[in-house]
């Protein structure tokens, strides 16, 4: 080994890895990076920590084109004495295992240099090691932290181990003034001057290695003296002061350089592990020898040797004149080539030599072999190297044949983005000469596009799978993308598209003879209809498919069947009848062993319970789905948007903020419009009953667009009632009319009476705030009509209340007060404490006794948040600065009494603290504070 520059300034640095072996020797292993730009001294520091290390170390050096595993694998062979030799079995799970049987005889080390260019099938396994690290066994990976491009494997593995909270990383900086003078004390052997610390730290900027090389290149060139027990630089010399590292390596090596150039320059363009025996055939036995004994060369074991330091090899590198680096990067691919080196190894010294014809085989060649080994990051990446290389025109079969492997390649490493956009570009090359192969490859990119996300190039690739599988007469591969097409379509609330895709798919099962995939479209056209107005006839379609599946008798299909029947029955409006749909397919499931979709069909018959007026059920569903850490997170979510909109629809805002939030978001990625809307939804009711009026009217808005471009109705109609609503209340007239048009346009799509309803009640605040209030009235009055036959309280209240509002400002008091109790007992039966609050405010607006009228109960909901006088009394001695003891006696009560209204005005103000309390009830004008 080369001796090792003195190690100055690295006391923290030291510690944390002290730490890490104190935590391995206790059992708690993992893995430690340790990380800096060249020069400044990784491996001196973590040498210096070994040194007292009495378990054993294991060590290695990554080199670029190496075989997948390599540095593991070299590691191993420290261990074993010979490297793991089955290459065709899964090989990361067999590194993996090896690695932690190191650690059963005595807490081991292993250290792998120059980790930035290793593998990423390595960096997988040590993702893996860090993640269920063995007790004894501690991982330092040093890796150069400068220059590192964006596609560098150690930038994935650092990314992997921050989301797994394992990222240990010490990072090692360059050395202030005084310790770079330390570093030169030590190196000189006495005193620098503070010139020469001044003048070494400015050209250095305090990087070791360059301090290092400076030094020796002055003292060989005769640029010291001493004067005074001090080492000065010498004003007389002539050489200048290198101003790069390059100019101090080049000034170091002069001589060596001028003696035994050839055989330096072969050593160069071996690259970063030099192969012995390939040097001593370009240069001859007595050079190489003479390399090592200079000390450019560090002899290894294996015939492997490596120059003292990354840095001198790429100064010497750059040094070389462009024509010979390509001279002497061909003759030793061809010597390579005939001792049978890897094929990636040959392919990087033809690229050096500017042929990229010769690399692109050996790079198509050993992107296989990675492959064929589970290395299939690194198997990419070097299938798009060969792709970059390919000419127009030239072999296009084998570049498709290329391409198909990193489709797979891009699968099988989680890179699904890659791989839409790959297997797009093979059925592209496919379609004029094999229209199956393209019918594949369109299926496996709609697949890829899914799993990234992008559901527009899904819906696309789906659809040209679904074309190409019917020219390639392959019907029932055609009927089932039609049929994921259409359930894509349908989520996103694109409905007269969807419709076409399950037509077409029942004609192609048909086709087939595929009962199971016809049973399966019929139920998806039915509720597909249903969605778009066709009522009980649109649901006869849905029970047909039903039928069917029941007849084929398939594990799965009767429950998927029944599900999409309690979806038709619900878009009818048929709630009752829906929600025991759902749980008949609930129990299918069950007994199918179908868990995962038990919960689907479980918390779906949520909206159902919902609509129908049956919160307490809907909301005891949802918390059995919470409850359950087994369940999907579409279940999950689902199950929280259900829950918050009840909560705030009941006046409970408190905690429903991050759920709803979440819901919408995942609704909005995932393409499912009635997720994304009722979440949203919640969100502006939320923001409403905060009288936060800003939040409101940019949430509703923004909810309004959204259900402008869908021709869903089913989940945007209640959502489009409250918006209609709240935005009059704010005086917005153009809201309400940008709410009614949109409301219009779903109608002439479909007119069944949920939808005409809805129109109705929109139709009346346009009427409303247009200044029409006998227009208005009768619209309402309208909108409770065409809801007779549907159960949908909350609705039906809602119109009400506006048809008692509207009557009231008619002077028809006969009219108003029935309609206004009406909505107010059926607001209380659903505990829908807002919508309550608003029925007894108006008809105390009307002068009528609220509490004779409604009850108790009514007359204290409309006090201001529903709070009572005696909280009301209480709120303004908290606001003054009151404590409980104090409030208790100014108000002869109980403390225990004061306690419990403080916890009623904390509840009614959704607060849990004095001070949130008061600030409310400030910005409220509940209370004035002076």
């Amino acid at each position: 080994m080369a001796e090792l520059a003195p190690l100055v300034g690295r006391d923290d640095e030291r510690r944390l890895l002290v730490d890490a072996l104190t935590r391995c020797r206790a059992g708690q292993g993992g893995v430690v990076l340790v990380s800096g730009e060249a020069g400044v001294g990784k491996t001196r520091l973590v040498s210096e920590v070994l040194g007292r290390w009495d378990g054993d170390v294991l060590a290695a050096t990554a080199t670029p084109g190496g075989a997948p595993y390599d540095v593991l694998d070299s590691a191993l062979a420290c261990a074993v004495g010979a490297r793991r030799q089955d290459r065709d079995t899964d090989a990361a799970r067999v590194v993996t295992e090896a690695l932690r049987a190191t650690t059963r005889i005595r807490p081991t080390v292993v250290v792998l240099e120059d980790l930035h260019l290793a593998d990423a099938a390595s960096m997988e396994v040590l993702v893996a090691l860090a993640q269920a690290p063995p007790s004894e066994l501690l991982v330092l990976g040093i890796y150069r932290s400068d220059g590192l491009p964006r596609s560098s494997p150690i930038r994935v593995l650092r990314t992997e181990l921050r989301r797994a909270r394992r990222l240990v990383d010490v990072a090692l900086r360059t050395l202030t003034e005084a310790q770079t003078g330390e570093l030169l004390a030590d190196l000189l052997g006495t005193s620098p001057s503070a010139r020469l610390v001044e003048v070494v730290h400015g050209r250095t900027e305090g990087l070791p290695f360059f301090v290092e090389e400076l030094v020796w290149a002055l003292r060989d060139a005769g640029c010291l003296t001493e004067r005074a027990g001090a080492v000065e630089l010498d004003e007389g010399a002539g050489l200048p002061l290198p101003e790069s590292v390059t100019d101090a390596v080049l000034s170091r090596t002069a001589q060596l350089r001028a003696d035994h150039g050839a055989a330096v320059q072969c050593a160069v363009a071996l690259g970063v592990r030099v192969d012995l025996p390939a040097l001593a055939e370009l240069a001859g036995p007595a050079e190489a020898d003479r390399l090592i004994d200079e000390g450019l060369l560090v002899e290894l074991d294996g015939g492997l040797a490596v120059f003292r330091h990354a840095l001198v090899r790429e100064a010497l590198y750059r040094s070389i004149p462009w024509s010979r680096r390509r001279a002497l990067h061909h003759d030793v691919a061809e010597l390579l080539t005939d001792h049978g080196a890897p094929p990636a190894v040959v392919a990087e010294h033809w690229l050096d030599a500017h042929e990229p014809a010769k690399a692109r085989p050996l790079l198509v060649a050993a992107a296989e072999a990675l492959c064929a080994t589970h290395a299939y990051r690194d198997a990419a990446d070097l299938a798009h190297r060969a792709l970059a290389l390919w000419p127009d025109g030239d072999d296009p079969a084998g570049r498709l044949t290329v391409l198909e492997g990193l489709g797979e390649c891009a699968e099988r490493s989680a890179d699904p983005r890659t791989a839409a956009e790959v297997w797009a570009e093979v059925a592209e090359g496919c379609r004029g000469t094999d229209v199956g192969r393209a019918a594949l490859a369109h299926r496996r990119a709609a697949n890829a596009a899914e799993l990234a996300g992008d559901l527009s190039r899904t819906a696309a690739e789906r659809a040209s799978a679904a074309e190409a599988f019917e020219q390639a007469a392959r019907p029932a591969e055609a009927a089932e993308q039609r049929l994921a097409l259409c359930a894509q379509l349908r989520s996103a609330g694109r409905l007269s598209e969807a419709l076409h895709e399950s037509v077409a798919a029942t004609g192609a099962a048909r086709r087939a003879a595929r009962r199971d995939l016809e049973a399966h479209a019929l139920v998806l056209e039915g509720a597909v209809r249903a969605a778009l107005g066709g009522g009980q006839r649109a649901v006869q379609f849905a029970r047909a498919g039903l039928e069917l599946a029941v007849s084929e008798q398939v594990t799965g299909l009767a429950a998927e069947a029944q599900y999409g029947l309690a979806e038709a029955l619900e878009y009818a409006a048929d709630y009752a009848g829906a929600v025991h749909a759902y749980e008949s397919a609930y129990e299918l499931c069950r007994a199918d062993g179908l868990e995962e979709f038990a919960a689907i069909c479980f918390v779906c018959m949520s909206p159902a319970a919902r609509l129908m007026g049956e919160w307490d059920r809907t909301l005891t569903v949802c918390a059995d789905v919470l409850a359950d850490d087994g369940v999907t997170t579409m279940a999950r979510r689902v199950a929280e948007e259900e829950s918050g909109l009840i909560a705030v629809l009941r006046g409970e805002r408190r905690g429903m903020r991050g759920p709803l939030r979440r819901a919408a978001d995942f609704g909005r990625a995932q393409g499912i419009f009635g997720l994304e809307v009722g979440a949203t939804w919640g969100l502006a009711m939320a923001a409403d009953l905060d009288g936060d009026a800003d939040t409101a009217v940019t949430t509703a808005r923004r909810l309004m667009e959204r259900c402008r471009d869908t021709e869903e109705c089913h989940y945007a109609l209640p959502a489009l009632r409250w918006a209609a609503t709240f935005l009059a209340a704010q005086g917005d007239a153009a809201g309400v009319a940008a709410c009614h048009r949109m409301t219009a346009d779903k109608a002439t799509r479909n007119g069944s009476s949920k939808v005409l309803s809805a129109l109705a009640h929109v139709g009346g605040e346009l009427a409303a705030v247009d200044g029409d209030a006998a227009a208005a009235r009768a619209s309402f009055g309208r909108s409770v009509e065409l809801l007779a036959d549907i159960t949908a309280p909350y609705e039906e209240a809602h119109a009400r209340l506006r048809v008692g509002q509207l009557c009231a400002v008619l002077g028809d008091r006969a009219a108003a007060v029935p309609a206004i109790s009406s909505a107010y007992r059926t607001a209380r039966r659903l505990l829908a404490r807002p919508l309550a609050r608003r029925c007894a405010t108006a008809l105390a607006e009307l002068g009528e006794p609220v509490e004779q009228r409604l009850g108790r109960l009514a007359a204290r909901g409309m006090e201001p948040n529903g709070l009572t006088r005696r909280e009301a009394e209480v709120l303004q001695r908290l606001a003054h600065g009151r404590t409980n003891r104090e409030i208790a006696g100014e108000l002869f009560l109980s403390t225990r009494t004061v306690d419990m209204h403080v916890r009623n005005v904390f509840s009614k103000l959704d607060c849990s603290s004095r001070a949130a309390a008061v600030r409310r009830a400030v910005q409220r004008g509940l209370i004035a504070v002076r």
